[in-house]
């Protein structure tokens, strides 16, 4: 999907959440787009994260002992 149909969304969601308010739309898009940038940069962290994690696991040079394995990270999805 889309930004904007995810930020739409997003601001749909937070209207109903507070009441179905009148004459808040505008603040209610910035929220949403406030919180899909937040979602964007979460996930970029985590897969920078997984990204190292897997160049270090993969990095045969190295000996590796039972406590260098462990399971991915996993994200919750919105």
């Amino acid at each position: 999907m889309d930004r904007e149909h995810e930020q739409r969304k997003r601001a749909y969601k937070i209207w109903e959440d507070e009441g179905r308010p009148e004459g808040q739309h505008e603040d209610h898009w910035k929220r949403a787009e406030e919180q899909h940038e937040a979602t964007e940069e979460e996930a970029a962290q985590v897969t920078d994260a997984n990204q190292r994690a897997s160049d270090q696991f993969n990095d045969r040079t190295k000996p590796r002992s039972p406590a260098d394995v462990r399971p991915p990270t996993t994200v919750a999805p919105d």
